[in-house]
């Protein structure tokens, strides 16, 4: 890898269906670059009594799968505070990234040595939301089928927990509503099975951020 004279931000987003391995490939790329920062849309929720929450009234539910569910203001704000403060060179958004013939190990070494900082953003409906989307120089999206991903939830515990017929009323449909969103609006999206094996998911990913990093 050349040198490079300034230190690098990258900004990767991670998005998709619930329970489709976002958190855990965010978690697995981490623990691969040194300077990474992870921001986790789960955590600009709204207090479960806010009064901007809409409530579905055949379920008596917050409906915890739009965005209005979620302070997005705040999150886009911090975002960008984080831009400000680092005052780090950007990669230009419209490199084309190139293909790298070098194995993972060496990339791994490579990106840990290298000026650069990457900031993870991972959340279901990041790319729904527009002032975020232009910031984003990479961007990944789980699907899973519907089965698989009810038997998935089935297992998650959630504050408040899913009440009987959550899933078919809101967290499916919502997230079919907002894949078509995504595909029909967001250019330069990788998509993903979250069935896949999410080291190869992420090690894909470093790959991207390593010949998007060198294609400057």
């Amino acid at each position: 890898m050349s040198e490079k004279r300034e230190e690098t931000l990258i900004i990767v987003g991670i998005s998709g269906v619930t329970c489709g391995g976002k958190t855990t490939t965010a978690h697995k790329l981490r623990s691969f670059l040194p300077n990474c920062k992870i921001i986790t849309q789960d955590d600009y929720y709204f207090d479960n009594d806010n009064p901007r929450h809409k409530w579905i009234q055949e379920l008596n539910h917050v409906n915890y799968d739009i965005l209005t569910s979620l302070d997005m203001d705040k999150m886009h704000k911090d975002v960008l505070n984080i831009l400000n403060n680092e005052k780090l060179v950007r990669i230009n958004h419209n490199c084309k990234k190139i293909v790298e013939d070098i194995n993972f190990h060496d990339i791994s070494n490579s990106l840990r040595t290298a000026k650069l900082k990457v900031l993870l953003i991972e959340g279901f409906s990041i790319f729904n939301y527009e002032p975020l989307v232009p910031l984003f120089d990479l961007k990944y999206y789980f699907t899973l089928t519907k089965e698989e991903c009810l038997k998935r939830r089935e297992v998650r515990v959630y504050d408040p927990p899913d009440v009987p017929g959550y899933f078919e009323l809101c967290a499916w449909p919502e997230h079919l509503s907002q894949l078509k969103e995504v595909r029909t609006k967001v250019d330069n999206v990788d998509y993903f099975c979250g069935t896949n094996d999410l080291d190869e998911v992420a090690k894909h990913i470093m790959r991207d951020i390593f010949t998007l990093y060198n294609s400057m």
